[in-house]
C-alpha cells in the first residue's frame, strides 16, 4: 500500500486537482495560518519562543528560514517547523477531520510555510502538496480510527501526522516514487503521540503537532540519503495498522487506496468555531442556539443537562486547573459559551477563571451518560460530538435540543465569508491586523503567486 501512496503523491500535478480541492488546499492554509499568527503571539509564544532560542543550531547543509514575526528573524527548518507547529495549536482553533480523527492543519501547514520558503516553491506547487498531505493522513486515520484515540489513546495528529509530513516533504523536494515510498516507511516505523496531556491539561497537546513534523522531515532526510523503509510499512504482519488499531481488532483498511486522485479528502476537513477540544463542539452549538433563541442569560438558568456519549462523557472535569485543562472540560466551555456567546480565545478562558459568575454556572451543568446517545454513536460512529442539552430555568421553563454534528463540518461547511471572519478574529490585536486583507487574497489567489514568503513576516 505503502508504494501506491508515495507513487500518487509524487506524481500527482496541479492540473490533477478539483476545483474543490484547491479551493479547501488555500482555506485550510488561512485557517491554519491565522491559528500561527494568533499563537505568535499569545502568552504561550513566549515560553515557545524562548525554546526557539535555545534549541537553534543551523544545518550547514541548508539555507535558514524565516520565524514568524514582525523582525526579520532566520533560523534552522527543524527549529522553525518545530516552534510554528506548536504556535498553530495555541488558540485550539485548527481544523480537523472527523473520519481519522486529529488535526492535520497544524502538523502540515506550518510545515509547509517554511519547506515552500526553503525550496523556493510556488503557490500551485505548495496547494498540490497539501492536498497530497491531506490525503495521506486521513486515509491512514480512517482505517485505524475512531478505535486507535478511542481505545488506545493514540492521537492521530501524531501518528498520521508524521507519515503525512513525509509524504508533503518528499513533495516539495521533488523526491521520486522511491524515495518518497522510504521516507513514509520509516517514518511509519517511528510515530506516536498519546492524548493522556487531555486529563490534566499539560503541555502535550500543543508538542503533538511538532515531533510529528520532525519526524516526517528526518525521514525524507534519511531516505535522500540511502535508508529504506519497509515495503509493507503500513499492512505488514507488525507494519503501521497492526500497531495501532485497536483492541477490538478493528482496522478497516479497504478504502486507503480506494478513489485516490479523484476523492481528494481535503474536501471533507472540517473547521473550528470553538476554542476548546472537539467532542464538546455540538454541545457548545446547542447552548449559543438556545442562548440566542430564548435570550438567556446566566442570573436565568437553573439547571443544565448534557446528555452525551462516553465519549463526551469523560471530558466531564468541573474544576480545570489550566488553560488547555479548560478546552476539554465540558462544564467550564459550557458555562463561559452561555455568559458571553462564544468560546474563542484564550484570553476569555483565564478571564473566565477568575468570574465567580462563571463558577456559579459550572455548579448547575451536569454531564450524563446517555444511553440513546450511546446507542446512536454505535449507529454513527464518526458523529463522536452528538449530545442532547436540556436547559431548565428558575420560572419552571424547559428547553431542549438535539446535536448530532457540529458546524463547521462537511454537513455543515464554512465558507470562505466565515473562514474570512475568523481569521480576522484570530488576528485581532496583532501587527499582522494591518495588512490581513492582503494576507487573504494572497491565499485566495495563492495558485497564481511565484512565493509564499510575506506570510512568515509579519
Amino acid at each position: 500500500m505503502i508504494v501506491e501512496l508515495a507513487d500518487y503523491v509524487a506524481r500527482l500535478r496541479y492540473e490533477d486537482l478539483s476545483e474543490r480541492a484547491i479551493e479547501v488546499g488555500k482555506q485550510v492554509i488561512l485557517d491554519a495560518y491565522g491559528n500561527l499568527v494568533f499563537g505568535r503571539y499569545s502568552e504561550t509564544s513566549e515560553r515557545i519562543m524562548e525554546y526557539a532560542q535555545m534549541a537553534d543550531s543551523l544545518n550547514t547543509s541548508e539555507a535558514p528560514v524565516s520565524l514568524i514575526g514582525e523582525e526579520e528573524i532566520h533560523t534552522s527548518s527543524d527549529t522553525a517547523v518545530f516552534v510554528h507547529t506548536m504556535l498553530a495549536r495555541c488558540a485550539d482553533l485548527d481544523d480537523g477531520y472527523r473520519h481519522a480523527m486529529g488535526h492535520p492543519g497544524s502538523v502540515l501547514v506550518p510545515l509547509l510555510l517554511s519547506m515552500a520558503e526553503l525550496h523556493c516553491k510556488d503557490g500551485k506547487q505548495m496547494i498540490t502538496a497539501i492536498v497530497a498531505a491531506y490525503d495521506v493522513y486521513a486515509r491512514l486515520g480512517e482505517a485505524i480510527n475512531p478505535f486507535m484515540y478511542r481505545e488506545r489513546g493514540f492521537d492521530a495528529t501524531g501518528v498520521c501526522g508524521a507519515v503525512a509530513a513525509a509524504a508533503l516533504v518528499s513533495k516539495l523536494t521533488d523526491a521520486d516514487t522511491s524515495r518518497t515510498k522510504d521516507a513514509m516507511g520509516i517514518a511509519s516505523l517511528f510515530t506516536g503521540g498519546l492524548i493522556e496531556y487531555q486529563n490534566d491539561g499539560t503541555s502535550g497537546k500543543i508538542l503533538c503537532s511538532g515531533w510529528a513534523a520532525l519526524t516526517g522531515m528526518r525521514a525524507v532526510r534519511l531516505a535522500a540519503c540511502g535508508f529504506t523503509g519497509p515495503d509493507a510499512a503500513l499492512e505488514g504482519k507488525y507494519g503501521f495498522f497492526q500497531a495501532f488499531k485497536g483492541t477490538s481488532g478493528h482496522c478497516n483498511t479497504s478504502q486507503v487506496l480506494e478513489g485516490l486522485g479523484q476523492n481528494f479528502k481535503i474536501t471533507s476537513i472540517y473547521f473550528k468555531r470553538h476554542a476548546c477540544q472537539r467532542g464538546l463542539h455540538a454541545t457548545l452549538d446547542a447552548m449559543l442556539e438556545m442562548r440566542d433563541k430564548y435570550d438567556l442569560t446566566p442570573s436565568k438558568i437553573k439547571s443544565v443537562d448534557v446528555r452525551t456519549s462516553s465519549f463526551v462523557y469523560r471530558l466531564n472535569n468541573p474544576k480545570p486547573k489550566t488553560a488547555i485543562g479548560a478546552q476539554a472540560s465540558t462544564q467550564f466551555t459550557s458555562a463561559v459559551a452561555l455568559k458571553y456567546g462564544r468560546m474563542d480565545s484564550e484570553a476569555l478562558i483565564f478571564r473566565s477563571f477568575e468570574d465567580p459568575e462563571i463558577h456559579e454556572l459550572v455548579q448547575k451543568i451536569t454531564v450524563t451518560q446517555d444511553e440513546e446517545v450511546q446507542q446512536y454513536l454505535h449507529e454513527n460512529p464518526t458523529h463522536f460530538c452528538a449530545a442532547r442539552v436540556v436547559l431548565t430555568l428558575h420560572d419552571g421553563s424547559t428547553y431542549e435540543k438535539w446535536m448530532p454534528v457540529p458546524l463547521g463540518d462537511t454537513e455543515t461547511p464554512f465558507g470562505w465569508e466565515m473562514l474570512e471572519h475568523k481569521f480576522s478574529q484570530l488576528i485581532a490585536g496583532t501587527p499582522c491586523e494591518r495588512n490581513g486583507q492582503d494576507r487573504i487574497r494572497l491565499i485566495k489567489n495563492l495558485e497564481n503567486t511565484s512565493n509564499a514568503n510575506m506570510l512568515l513576516r509579519i
